[in-house]
């Protein structure tokens, strides 16, 4: 009777430590992120259901430091550097013109050039110039 008593206790202890516990909060790494715009100019974007998203994705090969990506009509590709939270991207792209989709793509590629800083939280991913939030980017993991 006693070892049942004993065992109740220490399952009832156990099950009030884990309902006590936070969730952990994900953190995604700046690099080897598939990040989707999510924010410009302080308004959401919507990504249309006929258009592919707007994105970058930000590797190391061989030391060198790249970005890739989609700005809503064109590819984009570059460099980027970073030391500390300072960022500095180059940024090149095809040069396809699509009337619905240029505004978004203008904003990304000038957002990337002026970006001096960024930020990490959680699953969002935020660059700066000064104190100016340019637009926030939103981690996507794929099954």
């Amino acid at each position: 009777m006693k070892n049942k008593i004993v065992l109740i206790l220490i399952l009832f202890v156990l099950l009030i430590q884990c309902k006590s516990a936070k969730p952990s909060q994900a953190v995604s790494t700046l690099e080897n992120t598939y990040w989707k715009l999510a924010e410009m100019n302080g308004k959401p974007v919507l990504t249309p259901a006929d258009a592919k998203e707007v994105h970058i994705i930000l590797t190391t090969v061989d030391s060198e430091q790249r970005l890739k990506g989609f700005a809503g009509c064109n590819a984009i590709g570059g460099n980027f550097r970073i030391h500390g939270n300072e960022i500095h991207f180059t940024v090149i792209s095809t040069k396809m013109f699509c009337h619905n989709r240029m505004e978004i793509e203008n904003y990304l590629t000038s957002a990337l050039s002026k970006a001096q800083t960024y930020s990490i939280e959680g699953e969002a991913l935020s660059l700066y110039q000064g104190k100016e939030k340019l637009i926030t980017l939103q981690a996507v993991y794929f099954k």
